[in-house]
């Protein structure tokens, strides 16, 4: 006898198919998250060290001069205005929205550094998306 040759194509079934989809769904589910919260972490780590930055930038003009910047001269003492290398920053840093940090003079003679957040606006009450250095004297 004569054996009947198979011509069928082998492949994957539709319930294979969509096994390996769910599976690949359920795998998803828990990597997604940490994926793409890690834009978010980056930004608030560039928040931070440009605040460690221009407070460790302000210490030393603290210690240059005996005080510290008032409300007049702002931010913009720390930077050499003639390119040398006698700034305490090359440049003020920008927050990752592209707006520059404000500092906040406090009544009782401390300061905080403070940035408008994704909406770029301050929000008066301090809350929102705004974050704040810790107050320093």
């Amino acid at each position: 006898m004569k054996q009947k040759k198979d011509d069928r194509i082998e492949g994957f079934t539709l319930i294979e198919i969509l096994v390996a989809l769910t599976i690949i769904g359920v795998l998803l589910t828990f990597v997604a998250p940490v994926v793409l919260n890690r834009p978010d972490q980056a930004r608030a780590l560039k928040i931070q060290n440009d605040f460690v930055a221009i407070e460790t930038a302000l210490n030393l003009f603290r210690l240059d001069n005996g005080r510290f910047p008032n409300k007049n001269e702002g931010l913009g003492v720390l930077i050499s205005s003639d390119n040398s290398s006698l700034g305490y920053l090359s440049s003020l840093p920008n927050d990752p929205w592209g707006a520059s940090y404000e500092v906040d003079f406090k009544p009782s003679g401390g300061m905080q550094l403070k940035s408008s957040g994704p909406d770029n606006t301050f929000d008066p009450n301090g809350e929102g998306d705004d974050s704040f250095s810790k107050v320093f004297k």
